[in-house]
C-alpha cells in the first residue's frame, strides 16, 4: 500500500468579503499517495486553485486538518512552511509568474537564492551549473540570457517548470500549466510532467482540458468546493523510484550557517533592484545626501574653530591675559568720558602690578612703525617698546645673546633684540650680536635674537603686536628718545602673566575694576582672557552646531520620509514579485530583509555621497569665508552610521508591510 503523502480531513476554506463569508472549499476529504499523478478538474470557481494553494502550504485551512507526511500543517511556523515550499514542492502557474527584470537563467536559479548551500561563495558556480542543466532539460539552453518579455508563452512555462525543478522537489503542483499555451507547447509541458512522474515525483495537476487530465492516474472533479466525483484510472505504482529519500518536512539549518550566505545573496538582489531605477534611487536619497553633507561640514568647521582657539591659547598661555587700548568711541557720552581718561598708560600697568600679588610678570608695550637700516638694507618695521617682563609674559625664547635688562630700562639704553625673521632679513647667516642698527636716526646695538615663535593666523584678534618674529624689541624708556610724536606715557597693550591659570579670572576682574576707576568709566580698553575666548568660541560654536544640526536633522527627516514613501510605492509595485518569492521558498524574514537591505543600500550610498559633498563643502566654506576647517576622519563612519540608522528607521515599516503580505493575494495582484 502506497504511503499517503498528503491527507485532508473535512477541510474548509472560507474567504471574507465584507460581512459575508464565501466558502471556497467545504468539508473536503482527500488523500494523495506518494508518487501519484493526480488531476483536479472542475469549472471556474469550484475551488481548484484554493485546494492547490492549501496542498502547497501557501495557505492554511479555515477548518479541518491537512496532514503533510503525517504532520499537521497548521502546527508549522511560517518559516517551516516556507522551507517545505522551497525544498520539497515546486509550483508551476498558469500565468508563469516569472520575474520580468531577470533573465531566463536568473529566474530558474531564483529558488537557489534561499538555499545557504548554493548562496555560499564557493558554491555559486555549482548553483549556476544546476540552473543551466535545468534549462537544458526543458530545451531552453539557447534562450537563457533572454528576459521573459523576449520569449514565447511555451518557453515561459518551460522556464517556470525548470524553476520548479531546480531544488529537486518531490512534489510538483501545476495550476493549469497549459491554459495559456498553444496545443504544441501544451503537449510539451504535459510530456515533461509525465516524465517527472515517471521519475517518482508526486504530481498534482489542475486543468480544464480532458485530454490533459487523461494523462493522470486519478482525476477528481470539484464543484462548489466539494469533490463531485472521482475517476481512478491507474493505481499508484509502488515500484516508481522515489524522488528523494529525505522526509518532506525539511530540518531547519543552524541559524548563522543559514542566515549569513542568504543575507549576502539578498544584498546582491537589493543592489540590483536599486540599480534597476537609477534616477529614482538617486532622487530619493537627496535628503540623506544634504543631511550627511551638513553634518560633515558642521563638524569640520567646528573642529577648525576649536583648534584655532586652542592654538591661540597655547601661544599666549593659559595663565596670560592682555589689556588692549581701543580707538575712541563715537557715542557722545563715551567721548566725554574719554576726554577725562588719559588712555592706556604705563601708570595703569604700575597700578595693576601694585595691587595684584598674583601677577608674576607685567609688561607695558608700545608699537611704533619706524625705518630700520643695516648697511645698505633699509626696511620699514614695527618696533616694540617694552620692559624685561615681556620675555616671560609673551613666552619668548632666546636664540643668542640676552633679552632686555632692568638697567636697560632704567638708563634708557639704545639696545635691541631681533625677531628671527627680521634677523634673517637683515643679517642672513651672519652673527648679529654686537652689530649696530639705525632705527630712524638713532643707532642701536643688537644684544640678542629670539627663536622662531609659532604665530596664529588670527593672532591679531588677541594682540596688536602681530608677528613677533618680524619685530625689534627695545626698552620702553628708550622709545621716548626717538622723537616720535606720541605721548611717552601712552601704551597700546599690557601683557600679564599670573602665578596659576586659576588666578586669571580674579586678575581680570581686579584689572577691570582698577581701569574703570582710573579711566573714569571710559571703555577705551579691552581685557582679553584666552580662556574666555575659548568659552565664547564654544558658545558661538554651540549656536552654529544647533543651526547646522537643525538643517541636517530636517534634511535627514525629509530624506527618510521620502525614502519611506518610495519604498512603500516599491513594495506596492512589486506585490506580485513578493508572492512569487514566497511561493519559491522565501519566508517573511527574507522578504523583510530584502526590502530593508534595499533601503540600507539607498541610505548608505546617499551617506557616502553626502560625506563627499560635506568634505567639498567644508573646503569651500574655508575658502569663501576664510574659516579654518579641520576634517575629523572619525566623523565619516559616524555620518555613514547615521545614514544606516535612517535606513533602518524609515525602511522597517515598508519592509514589514511587504513581509506581512498574504502570498495568495500577492500572486493574484494585478
Amino acid at each position: 500500500m502506497s504511503h499517503m503523502l498528503m491527507s485532508m480531513h473535512t477541510v474548509s476554506r472560507l474567504y471574507r468579503k465584507g460581512a459575508k463569508s464565501i466558502p471556497a472549499l467545504q468539508n473536503l476529504d482527500l488523500d494523495i499517495a506518494e508518487g501519484e499523478f493526480l488531476a483536479i478538474a472542475g469549472p471556474s470557481g469550484s475551488g481548484k486553485s484554493t485546494l492547490l494553494h492549501l496542498l502547497g502550504c501557501l495557505d492554511r485551512p479555515t477548518a479541518g486538518r491537512y496532514l503533510l507526511d503525517g504532520i499537521d500543517v497548521a502546527e508549522l511556523s511560517d518559516s517551516q512552511r516556507s522551507r517545505i515550499r522551497h525544498q520539497k514542492i515546486g509550483f508551476v502557474f498558469q500565468s508563469f509568474h516569472l520575474l520580468p527584470q531577470y533573465s531566463v537563467l536568473q529566474n530558474i536559479e531564483a529558488p537557489l537564492l534561499y538555499d545557504q548551500a548554493y548562496c555560499a561563495q564557493s558554491r555559486k558556480r555549482q548553483g549556476r551549473d544546476r540552473a543551466e542543466k535545468m534549462a537544458a532539460r526543458v530545451g531552453l539552453s539557447k534562450r537563457v540570457h533572454h528576459r521573459p518579455s523576449e520569449i514565447s508563452g511555451g518557453e515561459m512555462q518551460r522556464t517556470a517548470l525548470a524553476r520548479a525543478l531546480v531544488m529537486n522537489p518531490c512534489v510538483i503542483l501545476a495550476d493549469e500549466p497549459t491554459g495559456n499555451l498553444d496545443s504544441t507547447s501544451g503537449r510539451e509541458i504535459v510530456s515533461l510532467l509525465k516524465e517527472l512522474h515517471q521519475q517518482g515525483r508526486t504530481v498534482v495537476l489542475i486543468t480544464h482540458d480532458a485530454d490533459v487530465a487523461a494523462c493522470a492516474g486519478r482525476i477528481i472533479h470539484l464543484r462548489d468546493g466539494c469533490i463531485e466525483r472521482e475517476e481512478q484510472r491507474v493505481s499508484p505504482r509502488a515500484g516508481l523510484p522515489k524522488a528523494t529519500d529525505r522526509s518532506i518536512i525539511p530540518q531547519a539549518k543552524a541559524g548563522r550557517d543559514r542566515a549569513m550566505p542568504v543575507a549576502f545573496a539578498l544584498l546582491d538582489v537589493a543592489i540590483k533592484a536599486v540599480l534597476l531605477h537609477k534616477l529614482r534611487s538617486f532622487l530619493s536619497v537627496l535628503g540623506i545626501v544634504f543631511g550627511i553633507g551638513a553634518i560633515i561640514a558642521m563638524l569640520a568647521v567646528g573642529a577648525g574653530a576649536r583648534q584655532e582657539i586652542l592654538e591661540q591659547i597655547e601661544l599666549l598661555g593659559s595663565n596670560v591675559l592682555l589689556v588692549k587700548a581701543l580707538s575712541p568711541a563715537d557715542k557722545p557720552l563715551q567721548r566725554g568720558r574719554e576726554e577725562l581718561s588719559e588712555g592706556l598708560s604705563r601708570a595703569d600697568a604700575d597700578r595693576i602690578a601694585a595691587v595684584s600679588p598674583s601677577i608674576t610678570a607685567i609688561a607695558p608695550l608700545r608699537a611704533v612703525s619706524l625705518s630700520v637700516q643695516y648697511q645698505h638694507k633699509l626696511l620699514q618695521e614695527e618696533i616694540i617698546a617694552t620692559s624685561p617682563d615681556y620675555y616671560s609674559s609673551a613666552g619668548l625664547e632666546l636664540a643668542e645673546g640676552r633679552f632686555l635688562l632692568p638697567t636697560d630700562l632704567q638708563n634708557a639704553r639704545r639696545v635691541c633684540v631681533l625677531g628671527d625673521e627680521l634677523r634673517q632679513a637683515l643679517f642672513a647667516f651672519r652673527n648679529p650680536i654686537g652689530e649696530m642698527l639705525k632705527i630712524r636716526s638713532d643707532w642701536f646695538r643688537v644684544v640678542g635674537t629670539l627663536k622662531n615663535k609659532a604665530v596664529s593666523e588670527k593672532q591679531h584678534l588677541t594682540t596688536t603686536l602681530g608677528n613677533i618674529n618680524r619685530r625689534i624689541i627695545i626698552p620702553l624708556s628708550t622709545s621716548s628718545l626717538l622723537g616720535h610724536a606720541v605721548d611717552s606715557e601712552r601704551i597700546q597693550e599690557i601683557s600679564m602673566l599670573t602665578r596659576r591659570p586659576d588666578d586669571v579670572a580674579t586678575v581680570a576682574r581686579l584689572t577691570r575694576s582698577i581701569l574703570s576707576r582710573l579711566h573714569h568709566g571710559a571703555r577705551d580698553y579691552d581685557i582679553i582672557v584666552p580662556r574666555e575666548l575659548l568659552k565664547q568660541s564654544r558658545q558661538t560654536q554651540q549656536i552654529f552646531n544647533i543651526v547646522m544640526s537643525s538643517i541636517a536633522g530636517i534634511s535627514l527627516l525629509v530624506g527618510g520620509i521620502g525614502i519611506m514613501n518610495i519604498m512603500l510605492a516599491t513594495v506596492s509595485e512589486r506585490t506580485r514579485e513578493i508572492g512569487i518569492r514566497r511561493a519559491i521558498g522565501a519566508d517573511r524574514t527574507m522578504i523583510l530583509a530584502q526590502f530593508l537591505l534595499e533601503t540600507l543600500v539607498l541610505t548608505t550610498v546617499g551617506g557616502l555621497i553626502g560625506v563627499i559633498l560635506g568634505l567639498a563643502g567644508a573646503s569651500l566654506i574655508g575658502q569663501l569665508a576664510g574659516w579654518r576647517t579641520l576634517i575629523s576622519w572619525q566623523s565619516i563612519p559616524i555620518a555613514v552610521g547615521i545614514s544606516v540608522l535612517v535606513g533602518i528607521v524609515f525602511g522597517l515599516y515598508p519592509a514589514s508591510q511587504g513581509a506581512a503580505m498574504d502570498p495568495i493575494r500577492a500572486l493574484r495582484y494585478e
